[in-house]
Formats: C-alpha cells, structure tokens, sequence
C-alpha cells in the first residue's frame, strides 16, 4: 500500500513537471487586437474597432406531433404519431470593411419525403455606404409580415400563422435586391425578387414580384411597446401558376388541405394581377404580449376564354401570451425577438381564413354552388426557456373546416364539399446558437 502511494506521488510529480515544461504556441495578430466570444454559444471574432467580424451560428429544432381528423386526412378515422427535424441550420455571417455585412446560411431541406440535404438558404452582401440606407443583394427571405419577419426561433407558437401558406410574399427565399432603413422606433424596406413563377408562353421563371414594409413604433418604453406596420407585395402579371392554394392549418407534418382550384385537367390559367396586403399591429405591457395581423389577396385570372376565375382570400388572427416571472421579448428593427428575464410563458392563438373563389375556381360542376371555403384554428400552447440556447414547447391546436374542397375529387366531374375538423398535439425541442 505504500508503495503504491509513493508511486503515485512520483508519477504526480512527473506530469506536473512536464506540464510546468510544456508551452504552448503564441496567438499573434498582423492588425488589431481580435476579440473573441462564445458567450451567446456560438463562435465569434471581430477587431477592437469593429470594421472586421466573422460569427458562425446555428439551429436545431426537434418535433413530435399526435395528430387526427382534417390534420390526417390522409388516413382519416387513425390517429398518427410521428418525429421529425422541423429545422436544422448552420450560419456564417459578419462584417467587412466597415461597410459591407455578409451572410451564408445553409439549411437542412424538410419535405414530407427528405429531410436529409442541405441548401443554400442565405448568401447575401449588405452596402452600408449610403448610411441610414442599407443597399442588399443576394438571396435571403423577404421583410413580410410581423410574424413572419420574427425569427422562428422566437416566435410564440411552433409554427406561425396558418394564414401565411396563402401568401406569396414570404414565400421560399429567392434572389433579389432591396433598400432599407432600420431605425430605433421605424423601419421602411422595399425590393423586386425573382418569383419562381413559370411564364405561361415561354415556360421559363423569369417573373419578378415587389415587396415593401413599412413599421413604427409609437410608444417605446422599459414597459411598455406599440407597434404597427403595412406588408405590400405584388407578383408581375401575364404569369401562369398552378391555379389551387392549400394550408396545413397550422402543422407542419399535417395533411394540406385543397382551398380552392382553377387548374381542372391540369390546365394553367394565366393572371392579370396578384396583389396582397398585410396589416399588422403589437403590444407589448410588461410580460403581456397581444399581437394581431389582418391579410388580403386578390388572384384575377386573364380573361381570354370568356371565363374568370378570379380569387379573393381574407384572414387574421391574434394572439395573446403571459411570461412569467417578469420576462418579454426583446424588440428591434420592427421584429420581437429572444425572450428574456422569464422562463416560462404561456400563449393563446385563434386565427381565421376565407376564401372567395369565383367563377371556375373549382374543377368541374360544383352541385352545391360556390360557396366560400372558411377555415380557422386555435392553439393554446406553453414555451420554456432555461437558458438563453435551449427551448422546449407544446401546442395544442384545433381546426375546423367549412365547405372545404375534397381534394379526392378536385381533377373529376365534381368537387364535393364537406365540414371537417380535427386536433394534434406538438412539442419542440430546440438548441439555438
């Protein structure tokens, strides 16, 4: 025993002495003194005067859902369970020479078949020569809408809206080029992006749309945020597209929906104009957060067969959440942002969508008139945060389905209608850094 003691001292004494012997190499910099943080838990550099940066970041988010009825139409009368990546992201972004900010953010690609390559979700160069005026070009997603435009990281339920899978103008990230001024208590962007429309002649995507947002926030205070703001988007005419537009109702990994179909036969019709307006309105009193947002879209066809399928689609919703122990949302350049100060919050969600579709905006003879297509679906949901990286959630959201379109019989002789609804619970498990 005690040589095995004394072996050990002197092992002991060996490695501090061969500790105490090694050096390790010097860092050295040709410029400006780097700093260094992982304090937010990623990686990021910048110089002391700040004209230099680089910062690599990231997300992971986990979902389970139960979902049954119109959310599994699909298998209608089971239920059914199923895991899924809902995102996983990798970001590289910083600054360069003062006036230039950069941005690369590849994206796992989620389709209900393949969650397995990644894209090019982000590439992006930002002019900051004309100060307060930032000059982007590349591909990133479009300034539109209050809830759309707060990252999805932070947003109060799992997933936005359901309203939104109706509108083009956040549509998937494409190419473009956009001016903008962020200010404190203001924001007014404006820009032309490539649509991915195909055009109905050539058969090639060479269509453009037009997207602006404008904010303001009248009241700012420690305690208390007003905020409202306009969404504008227009998609250049003379374009065909594939004439129906469906929703999940809120669930990613849930059935879509058919609301409306002008494509019968698989025929393409051609539009005249495709506009869209979002109206958008916030506050924020100490841990109380009430947000609300109302949209129209207006599709007319091109009359050249004597026929119109013109569509009108309206909707809103609004929402309400309760942080407790003292926390909000942080609050900047017309979006919330990262909670901070609670660790729990509890939300309630109820939004609402109806769809006017006139003229053959339904495949063959409807024996039941047109009548419009509502939708609406409310969530109660809670969120937690125990750090400032990690987030856990659960929603629980219920659809119901007015003279919904069965999407059976949407390409046959007659579109029958029927009233469905259904309910899924989800939950997310999400690492930001």
């Amino acid at each position: 025993m005690e040589r095995t003691a004394i072996s050990l001292a002197v092992a002991a004494a060996m490695t501090a002495g061969l500790a105490i012997n090694a050096q390790a190499g010097t860092v050295r910099t040709e410029g400006e003194d780097i700093i260094i943080s992982t304090k937010n838990g990623g990686f990021s550099a910048k110089t002391e005067s700040g004209d230099f940066s680089f910062k690599v970041s990231g997300k992971l988010q986990w979902d389970y859902a139960s979902l049954d009825g119109v959310y599994n139409s699909e298998n209608e009368g089971k239920d059914k369970t199923t895991g899924y990546v809902r995102r996983g992201q990798l970001k590289i972004s910083g600054k360069a020479h003062k006036n230039f900010k950069y941005a690369l953010k590849l994206k796992l690609k989620s389709t209900d078949a393949n969650d397995n390559d990644f894209v090019v979700d982000n590439a992006y160069l930002d002019f900051l020569h004309l100060n307060p005026v930032e000059v982007r070009l590349g591909k990133w997603g479009r300034d539109f809408g209050l809830e759309n435009t707060t990252s999805s990281s932070w947003i109060m339920g799992i997933e936005r809206p359901f309203i939104y899978d109706v509108m083009r103008g956040d549509e998937t990230n494409d190419y473009g080029i956009q001016a903008a001024i962020y200010e404190k208590q203001y924001t007014l962007a404006a820009g032309i992006h490539h649509d991915g429309l195909t055009d109905y002649k050539n058969n090639d995507d060479d269509s453009w749309g037009f997207t602006a947002r404008a904010t303001v926030a009248p009241i700012m205070s420690d305690n208390t945020l007003v905020h409202l703001g306009v969404s504008y988007h227009n998609t250049n005419p003379d374009k065909a597209r594939t004439g129906e537009n469906k929703t999940k109702l809120g669930v990613k990994k849930s059935s879509s929906q058919t609301l409306y179909n002008v494509s019968s036969g698989g025929t393409d019709f051609t539009t005249s104009g495709d506009s869209e307006i979002i109206l958008e309105a916030a506050a924020q009193l100490g841990s109380v957060q009430v947000q609300g947002e109302y949209m129209m879209r207006g599709i007319n066809q091109k009359d050249t067969t004597n026929t119109k399928a013109d569509v009108d689609l309206s909707g809103y919703y609004g929402q309400v959440s309760y942080m407790l122990g003292g926390g909000k949302r942080t609050y900047k350049d017309g979006a919330f942002g990262k909670p901070s100060g609670g660790q729990w919050e509890v939300f309630v969600r109820y939004a609402s969508l109806t769809v006017d579709a006139k003229g053959t905006a339904y495949a063959g003879t409807d024996p039941e008139g047109r009548k419009d297509v509502e939708v609406d679906a409310m969530t109660l949901g809670v969120n937690y945060f125990p750090t400032k990286n990690i987030r856990a959630s659960l929603n629980y959201v219920t659809g119901n389905t007015s003279n919904l379109i069965d999407k059976t019989a949407v390409y046959t002789g007659t579109s029958k209608r029927r009233d469905v609804d259904g309910s899924a619970v989800v939950g997310r498990v999400q690492f930001v850094f």
